[in-house]
């Protein structure tokens, strides 16, 4: 499994026995639900706020989606997103009211006496946006570019402990 500055990265497996064996219409309960749980990570069915309450939420701005890789541990949460082509200097973060946006701009390089034959490759603006859970300190969030990817430290704020009120 991957590992990062908050631990190794470990995805939840539940077999499929412990999953009711109804059916809807013909179609397994638990067939269902995995359908909904893998649009949830696609972006196309967007999940509560209750459910999602300490978790960074990604949502893609514009044609070209950037790839990100969004990672939870212990102290808090590192966000990865690829941008192959682009420069330190051509990327902004900007954070409000607890929403990270990404932009960006891949550029076309600059070719002389030669004629573009394919080109598979997005040129352009790039922009997405992560919702960033009340649980994050967003004072000390980091950001880190290398290699034509973006890492983005999130730590977690630590827990109010209750504190006790002397009696006089």
């Amino acid at each position: 499994a991957p590992s990062t500055e908050f631990g190794r990265m470990e995805l939840p497996h539940a077999p499929a026995a412990r999953f009711p064996r109804r059916s809807v219409s013909g179609v397994r309960l638990c067939t269902l639900l995995g359908l909904v749980a893998f649009m949830v990570v696609l972006g196309h069915m967007r999940p509560s706020q209750a459910f999602l309450s300490s978790v960074v939420t990604y949502q893609p701005d514009g044609k070209y989606r950037i790839p990100a890789q969004i990672v939870e541990g212990a102290k808090g949460m590192t966000i990865s997103c690829d941008l192959p082509g682009v420069s330190k200097e051509d990327v902004q973060l900007q954070l409000k009211e607890n929403v990270i946006t990404v932009t960006g701009e891949r550029k076309m390089p600059n070719m002389t006496d030669v004629k573009l034959m394919h080109q598979e490759t997005y040129v352009g603006k790039l922009t997405c946006k992560f919702i960033i859970p009340n649980t994050i300190d967003t004072d000390k969030i980091q950001a880190h570019h290398d290699n034509g990817v973006l890492i983005l430290t999130l730590f977690k704020k630590p827990e109010v402990q209750p504190r006790l009120i002397p009696i006089s």
